[in-house]
């Protein structure tokens, strides 16, 4: 009988936005380079979004010699959304990743997204399917959680337990469209590209995504009562671009 081929893998861009993370380069580093040398088909971009204390200079030199590795250094803080977004776009590699730059979740998560994108147009990562660390989130940071969930599916129209993780992945031509639509460059922007998903008729496919153990949440840099506040207010420019016809393909 005739042997077929194998299909080729699925190139993969994969972005970790980051900032004022130069403490913590030597670890993410060290992961990216275990990660890169078993997964050939994997580009990485760290995108430093505008930092103050030399992050971007520290992964160049712990990024050294790695040839599908490279770091986007951003002249200003714009926001992890700002900071995604340029750091995809124009990406040429088939699947597109984003996840949060200080490795919250293990890059062992990239081989179930790809997998799931051969059956969805983009997948999100979903706290609820899996097991926490134990101990979990702090309950206030935890409750401001689940209520801004709860907000952004009301708001936004759409239904997903989790919207919020820094874990999600996209089919090349699926994130062109969202991305050159997208208008968000702060905390908000998750939600933002899953309500265009929605009224641009994407299929949207979830798997488990498990905080690593060894990640400390960052209240100093999320100040979550004000960002809560913040996202309502561009929950509420979301629904009024889509109704003044300012977002393109809808």
């Amino acid at each position: 009988m005739p042997r077929h081929p194998k299909s080729k893998p699925p190139s993969v861009l994969l972005v970790l936005p980051v900032h004022n993370e130069v403490s913590d380069v030597a670890r993410i580093g060290s992961a990216i380079r275990a990660f890169l040398a078993k997964n050939r088909d994997t580009s990485v971009k760290v995108v430093d979004d505008g930092s103050d204390d030399g992050t971007a200079d520290a992964f160049r030199r712990a990024l050294r010699g790695i040839k599908n590795a490279s770091v986007m250094a951003l002249p200003q803080n714009g926001g992890k959304g700002r900071a995604v977004r340029l750091g995809l776009i124009g990406g040429r590699q088939d699947l597109w990743i984003f996840m949060d730059g200080d490795l919250a979740y293990d890059l062992s998560h990239v081989s179930p997204m790809v997998k799931a994108l051969r059956h969805h147009d983009l997948v999100i990562g979903s706290r609820s399917m899996a097991p926490q660390p134990e101990g979990g989130l702090p309950s206030r940071r935890a409750f401001l959680g689940w209520g801004f969930n709860r907000l952004a599916c009301y708001w936004l129209g759409f239904s997903f337990p989790d919207t919020q993780a820094g874990l999600k992945g996209f089919r090349r031509s699926v994130g062109q469209k969202l991305f050159s639509s997208q208008k968000l460059d702060d905390f908000a922007f998750d939600a933002e590209l899953l309500y265009l998903a929605r009224k641009m008729g994407f299929n949207v496919g979830q798997i488990p995504a498990q905080v690593c153990g060894l990640h400390t949440y960052k209240t100093s840099q999320v100040k979550l009562t004000l960002d809560t506040l913040r996202c309502l207010l561009d929950f509420l420019r979301i629904r009024f671009w889509s109704w003044t016809g300012q977002y393109r393909h809808l």
